[in-house]
């Protein structure tokens, strides 16, 4: 359900958490635990930090049972350490941590001059809502990021209304979990993204060594690989996008898919998600006419571009997939 008023001091609470969570692995701390127990002086002099704030912070962290202190010193716990330092754990959650403090802090510091304004100061407020290049890697790693179940439900799902796929279109793809998921599953992938970021993901996650998949460069703002494919995935594309440029996408999108081919979305989709009004708010922060946008909009652009048979259904808590069809050639769904 929708959060209640009522409920607002659990959120910032949460917040602040969180914040001082992730603070202690920008500064170093969690990784100099890693190496070891450390008494605060210890951390204080390797890192430059000062001892009071060095308690303070990792303070959080005790309460949070990431670390322990005892005997004088500091140390993880096995939570703490597959939580934020083991990225083979299933709960490994650092890089997604790290992406939401620089989210926080544009929302506490940049927020008022972008309502004002209607875009947010500096760089990203003036592009086209895709990372800069000093900031793929980050971005990409929290991309990456997501549970596994997550990935494994979308295209699980993908391949239930697909009419026995054999290949799929990855649009925006990033860092490759979905695609790679597809490819495990013996379909031919093409994943087309920034040529930026294609150079980066190819090694950053090892997707030259995965069979099935082509790493293709381009703006799909412009273009697509004319395929055909009978599958082609927009994951988290369309909330960066104003709505005309959604609805050119689309139609892109629908020319790239065999007759009978599936379109599939995924998205936070306003009056589905409880996360979508609080997501737009970041899109006002980061894209230049970004937002997030209702299943009566995806199903206006859809049929604009030709497409038949819309579903949504949700995906995880607060995600949605929109499957569509593109018609046979005889006209038929």
């Amino acid at each position: 359900s929708m959060p209640r008023l009522d409920e607002l001091r659990d959120f910032r609470r949460h917040a602040e958490w969180a914040v001082a969570a992730a603070t202690a692995v920008e500064l170093g701390l969690v990784d100099a635990l890693a190496s070891g127990p450390a008494t605060p002086d210890e951390l204080a002099a390797a890192l430059g930090l000062s001892r009071r704030g060095v308690r303070t912070v990792l303070g959080t962290l005790v309460e949070l049972d990431v670390a322990r202190y005892d005997g004088g010193a500091f140390r993880l716990t096995g939570g703490g350490r597959a939580f934020l330092v083991d990225s083979a754990s299933a709960d490994f959650q650092r890089p997604s941590l790290l992406h939401w403090l620089r989210v926080h802090r544009r929302w506490c510091g940049e927020l008022p001059v972008a309502v004002r304004t209607g875009v947010a100061p500096g760089e990203a407020g003036a592009g086209s809502g895709g990372p800069s290049p000093e900031s793929i890697p980050a971005f990409m790693d929290a991309m990456a990021n997501k549970p596994l179940g997550t990935v494994e439900a979308v295209v699980g799902a993908i391949l239930q209304r697909a009419d026995r796929p054999a290949t799929v279109l990855d649009i925006g793809g990033g860092p490759g979990s979905f695609a790679r998921a597809f490819a495990e599953r013996g379909l031919r992938v093409t994943l087309f993204d920034l040529g930026e970021v294609v150079a980066h993901v190819r090694s950053a996650f090892d997707l030259d060594g995965v069979a099935g998949l082509d790493l293709v460069p381009g703006d799909f703002l412009r273009e697509l690989p004319s395929g055909p494919f009978d599958v082609v995935l927009a994951a988290n594309v369309s909330h960066i996008y104003a709505p005309e440029q959604n609805r050119s996408l689309f139609r892109r999108a629908a020319g790239s898919l065999a007759p009978g081919g599936t379109l599939a979305i995924v998205d936070f989709v306003r009056g589905r998600s409880e996360f979508a009004a609080l997501f737009a708010v970041t899109m006002l922060l980061a894209t230049e006419a970004g937002g997030t946008y209702r299943l009566a909009d995806y199903e206006a652009w859809l049929a604009e571009a030709g497409l038949v048979r819309v579903r949504c259904s949700p995906i995880g808590p607060d995600t949605q997939l929109i499957t569509a069809r593109r018609p046979q050639e005889d006209g038929g769904a």
